[in-house]
């Protein structure tokens, strides 16, 4: 039987540090768990939330007037090739012994934040790698009030989507994903040089969700834009555009509201300087959209 708290402060379970109270609170370990926290929500009437790695999200300062679900199994197991794990799995566990093991598959993600669950819901992916690429078949709670196994094509996964966040009502709980033979070395390797990476790029030293804007299209970009901007060119990778090249542009580096900032270090970042409100976050993101709209004609 799952135990239910009240009004737990949920900064301290976000990357970002931020955010008001949880008017109810559970961390579950079981799909039986899973389904008692949901379907108690639904007696009550009230909204729930998966919560997971904490990163990707902004918490409101007033808090979460609902149940929030805390995915606390991080079982794991790898036979022959194949992985199985919980969503509450942190994805720098799986790295570490994936590559370890010599399997590939997961290299990609060296320094990614949050958990299996979220890189699921959201279809996380960096260097060329997704994690979709992966996945044989993701076992979620359905909106129908039952668990099931989703093949990946069910799962509808596209940039940085996927069913599971364009619809509201799915908890993912676990997923199988299928690895290949590797290097050890050379895939330690590659991790490794992924994690030195973004210790470097990204701005580590202070809360943050991650990137906050997704990359544009090219294909979406205004008509004579690299004719307008050619050095845009170099900030290109698989067609799409980096927004932090738009913010940079703009000279937005630096600019804050409150104790938030667009990073110096990685302008699509949003940083909290160590007491910034959910309130200035959003106002310093809605700021930045209007002036890349303003400058560029892009809506981000």
């Amino acid at each position: 039987m799952i135990q239910l708290q009240q009004h737990i402060n949920l900064a301290p379970y976000t990357t970002y540090k931020i955010g008001g109270p949880a008017r109810w609170f559970a961390r579950v370990e079981s799909e039986e768990d899973v389904a008692e926290a949901v379907r108690w929500a639904h007696r009550k009437r009230v909204p729930y939330f998966v919560l997971g790695g904490g990163s990707n999200i902004l918490v409101s300062d007033s808090g979460y007037n609902g149940l929030v679900i805390l995915i606390r199994d991080m079982r794991y197991e790898i036979r022959d090739m194949t992985l199985r794990a919980s969503a509450g799995v942190h994805m720098q566990d799986l790295v570490a012994d994936t590559t370890e093991r010599g399997l590939a598959g997961l290299e990609w993600a060296g320094g990614l934040p949050g958990t299996l669950g979220g890189a699921i819901r959201g279809n996380a992916g960096a260097f060329g790698g997704e994690i979709k690429n992966t996945l044989k078949s993701v076992r979620a709670f359905t909106r129908e009030g039952n668990f099931r196994d989703f093949s990946p094509n069910e799962c509808d996964f596209s940039y940085r989507t996927s069913i599971f966040k364009e619809q509201s009502g799915y908890v993912v709980f676990s997923a199988t994903l299928a690895l290949k033979e590797g290097n050890a070395q050379e895939l330690k390797a590659c991790a490794a040089e992924h994690i030195a990476w973004r210790r470097t790029k990204h701005p580590m030293e202070h809360g943050n969700c991650g990137s906050v804007f997704t990359s544009r299209y090219v294909a979406d970009l205004p008509a004579g834009f690299f004719e307008k901007y050619p050095d845009a060119q170099r900030a290109v990778r698989e067609d799409q555009l980096a927004t932090a090249w738009l913010i940079d542009k703009a000279h937005l580096k630096n600019m804050r509201v409150g104790d938030a900032e667009v990073s110096d270090k990685h302008p699509n970042f949003l940083v909290n300087h160590g007491s910034a409100r959910a309130e200035d976050v959003a106002m310093l993101a809605c700021i930045v959209k209007s002036r890349i709209l303003q400058q560029f004609g892009i809506q981000l």
